[in-house]
Order: structure tokens, then C-alpha cells, then sequence
């Protein structure tokens, strides 16, 4: 059985509701999707030590905003994320912020500098990075949200 990262726990038609976690960095915030037990909270929790906000663990809310999607917390998942072997730990959370990029750990990345890829979910393009078999850094993440990709053609 394949996993689906785009699996949609809604039936409404102007937005996704998705099992995956998302933190942001200002104004860009990351869509961490995978299967249960990838990373994802985990990845979340380094970003956030490292000054990233929470915005849901999970169970993430895509809403479609005009142009864009927007990330936001489904009501109870507000301000928690589980930390395995741990517990569920209480967090300040930001909701909704703009989706930037997604992180998909179930996608694999066969070469060393791998080239975003689209994916159009409601009619809008979302832009996901492979999460496998290398998982970006956290600190790279972190970059990246504040910084964006550098030009390869000049």
C-alpha cells in the first residue's frame, strides 16, 4: 500500500485538511508532510529551537487564499506537538501564515541538488521538496524560509 501525502481528511471543497505539521519563519511557512513516524514533528521541534513558530502539528488546515494557500490550525491541534517519548509538549503557535514551500519525507531525492517540483492542489501550484532519503536540516530549512533558493542561472 502507498502512502498518500494529499490525502484530504475534509469533503470541503475550498481547502485540504492534511496530516502533516507546519512551522513558520515571518511571514513563509513550511508544510511538513509524511507518514506517521517520518520526522515531521521532530524536524518542527529542531526548526523551532532554532526560532521557527509552530503553527500546527499533525493535522494542518490548507486554505486556498486568493493566489496562495494559507497554513492554519484546526481548533483543537492549536498550541501542541507531540514529542516523541515524551509527550505532547504546549507551545505558542502562529495561525494562519502563507505557505511557502512543502517538505514531503515520502518523496525521494535522487540527486544531490534536487529541483523543486509543483504539485496543483485547488487549482493553485503548491512548490515541494523530496524529504528522502536525506532530510534537509533544520537550519538549512530555517535559511531557506528566511532567505528563499539562490539563483542557479544568471
Amino acid at each position: 500500500m502507498s502512502y498518500d501525502s494529499w490525502k484530504n481528511y475534509t469533503e470541503d471543497p475550498d481547502r485540504l485538511l492534511l496530516h502533516g505539521t507546519a512551522v513558520t519563519v515571518g511571514l513563509r511557512g513550511l508544510l511538513i508532510l509524511g507518514p506517521s513516524g517520518s520526522g515531521k514533528s521532530g524536524l518542527a521541534l529542531e526548526m523551532i529551537a532554532l526560532g521557527a513558530n509552530l503553527v500546527c502539528d499533525d493535522r494542518v488546515w490548507l486554505n486556498k487564499i486568493g493566489k496562495g494557500f494559507q497554513l492554519e490550525a484546526p481548533e483543537k491541534m492549536k498550541g501542541r506537538i507531540e514529542a516523541r517519548g515524551l509527550g505532547l509538549l504546549a507551545l505558542k503557535y502562529k495561525t494562519p501564515v502563507s505557505l511557502s514551500y512543502c517538505l514531503d519525507l515520502s518523496l525521494e531525492n535522487k540527486v544531490r541538488l534536487p529541483h523543486v517540483s509543483e504539485k496543483t492542489k485547488l487549482g493553485l501550484k503548491v512548490l515541494i521538496l523530496p524529504g528522502k532519503p536525506i532530510v534537509p536540516k533544520a537550519a538549512a530549512l530555517m535559511v531557506l524560509l528566511k532567505n528563499g533558493f539562490a539563483c542557479y542561472d544568471k
